[in-house]
């Protein structure tokens, strides 16, 4: 009877021991696993960020031209390119930011809001989840609240009548001094996060 009891005994510790093994190699690739599909989240960040700030370097430079242009049209009456647009009657846009596109091209946060929805983000370390998070929240309110205002501005029936000339590059001039300002500190924001975290 000692014998069967000691070979019950061993068999049921073995048994035991066979799953809990069994959990513990299921938890171990598991962690595998989610450790990687992190990495490559990280990875798909990192790339979109990347291309965020080179749009953001296009933009500050062809923004800034144009800020530049609308500070010299409110500044002095005389300016060669309020007279332009006095003499086509109208407020057109082309002439202020010199045949360049407002918005050539949109910033992206796929990988982020990727990331979020599969719970990865939960698996970024605190900070650098703070960090983005902060990036992103910048980047909504610059293409949805600025660029949305001076879309409203520009495509407001009286700003293009050119008896509005004065109040409409007043306007202007404020919200793309604000612009280029929000470009210039996500530009920063998504630089010390990469090299911080790269």
């Amino acid at each position: 009877m000692k014998v069967q009891t000691k070979k019950l005994f061993i068999e049921g510790v073995l048994i035991v021991f066979s799953v809990l093994f069994a959990l513990f190699l299921s938890q171990v690739a598991e962690n595998q696993k989610t450790k990687k599909e992190k990495e490559k989240a990280l990875e798909y960040i990192h790339q979109e960020l990347s291309d965020n700030k080179d749009i953001l370097t296009g933009w500050i430079y062809y923004h800034g031209k144009a800020r530049e242009r609308l500070r010299k049209m409110v500044s002095d009456p005389n300016d060669s390119v309020r007279s332009e647009l006095k003499a086509s009657g109208r407020i057109d846009f082309e002439i202020i930011t010199d045949g360049n596109n407002l918005i050539d091209v949109l910033l992206t946060k796929t990988a982020w809001e990727a990331a979020k929805s599969t719970n990865i983000a939960s698996e970024i370390e605190f900070e650098q989840v703070q960090q983005l998070t902060r990036i992103y929240s910048l980047q909504d309110i610059l293409m949805e609240n600025i660029t949305g205002k001076f879309l409203d501005i520009y495509m407001d029936r009286d700003t293009h009548k050119i008896e509005n000339l004065e109040t409409t590059l007043i306007q202007l001039n404020l919200i793309i001094n604000e612009m280029v300002g929000q470009e210039e500190t996500l530009h920063t924001m998504i630089s010390e996060f990469q090299k911080k975290y790269k």
